[in-house]
């Protein structure tokens, strides 16, 4: 099956919320899709918090609610969250991703953005969507990647030197893959927590920031460190661009490694898929950050158990077996990079970046 993708965004001057309400127009993607995953950066000034929401349009014309994947801010203080539950006969709000009901897929979308709390202003430099169809059946191929392309100097973190901390958040280190993956990436552009902003983490690590990204980006309905969105949102709190969207290979994912761009991919295997990785998973988070000479996939994975260090982060897999534990996600990568790094051309044809 042929996978279809397009992501869309808004940027700068262009979010500007009249009465506190920014609505998107309208976009028709040019096929129909069945998955729709936002995007945001924005930073809130203390006491104020934005929600960010989604209406899509089905094939039979139907008009879903304004459904909410998120009620958000940048202040600690106020405890982020999905939203569960929301009953709409058209489409479903599932934690960072919107999905058709009873089978509806969908033609078109807009995104809404709301603020709330002080009369300051929120300042929103990115709201997007990536829309797609038929991305978690495709079949795998790694593609063509450039062989011992690695981008050096991003930091490796493990996360199972958490392990029980803070249970609080999802039960501690054990679950903290996405967090500890986006800490990563925060750290290599140089833009992670202070000293001053960890000093709250109240045992000895080498890596305070994995615990601090934990507390910035946990999602209190969803009762984890995994949301995508939220993931990718603290890190536009940083200075960074950042948004989710799905690649249709590895040959893509290494257009971002050659212009200096590491990326997070979501991946999901089971016993003996990934030779080495000594664990199983129904949803993981790791660091691409090149590939070998043989044109195996280089990762900075936070999850093995043979990990006691974090010197044993770095691991190169088998290409075949990485793409098909990242294929069912349906591809899906953070792109975190500063605004004065250039993202590699996208395609002309459903542009997914």
């Amino acid at each position: 099956m042929s996978t279809d993708i397009l992501f869309t965004g808004w940027s700068g001057t262009q979010i500007v919320p009249e009465a506190g309400v920014w609505t998107s127009p309208e976009v028709i993607p040019g096929f129909c899709f069945d998955e729709l995953v936002a995007s945001w950066n924005v930073v809130t000034p203390p006491g104020t918090w934005v929600e960010v929401a989604a209406q899509v349009v089905a094939e039979s014309g139907e008009r879903s609610g304004w459904l909410v994947l998120a009620r958000w801010s940048s202040d600690p203080a106020f405890t982020s969250t999905s939203v569960a539950g929301q009953d709409d006969p058209v489409a479903v709000a599932d934690d960072d991703t919107i999905l058709g009901r009873d089978g509806h897929r969908f033609t078109s979308f807009s995104l809404r953005l709301r603020s709330f709390g002080s009369a300051r202003t929120p300042r929103a430099s990115l709201l997007g969507a990536m829309v797609s169809a038929g991305a978690r059946d495709s079949a795998p191929g790694p593609g063509a990647v450039p062989r011992g392309t690695v981008v050096g100097g991003v930091p490796a973190y493990s996360q199972q030197l958490h392990r029980d901390r803070y249970s609080q958040w999802d039960g501690g280190g054990q679950s903290w893959c996405s967090a500890a993956s986006t800490a990563m990436i925060a750290d290599f552009w140089g833009v992670g927590p202070t000293p001053a902003e960890t000093a709250w983490v109240d045992y000895e690590t080498p890596d305070p920031q994995v615990p601090f990204t934990v507390r910035e980006v946990y999602d209190e309905s969803f009762g984890g460190a995994g949301n995508w969105a939220f993931n990718t949102a603290y890190a536009g709190t940083r200075g960074l661009v950042a948004y989710v969207t799905r690649l249709r290979s590895f040959a893509e994912a290494a257009r971002f490694l050659e212009a200096g761009i590491p990326l997070v991919l979501a991946v999901s295997h089971q016993d003996g898929e990934l030779t080495g990785a000594g664990y199983v998973t129904n949803g993981h988070l790791l660091v691409l950050t090149g590939f070998d000479e043989e044109g195996d996939p280089v990762v900075h994975d936070p999850a093995s158990h043979r990990i006691v260090s974090d010197a044993e982060v770095r691991a190169t897999y088998d290409a075949g077996e990485l793409d098909r534990a990242w294929a069912r996600s349906g591809r899906i990568v953070y792109v975190i990079r500063p605004a004065d790094v250039a993202l590699p051309e996208p395609p002309t044809r459903q542009p997914n970046w």
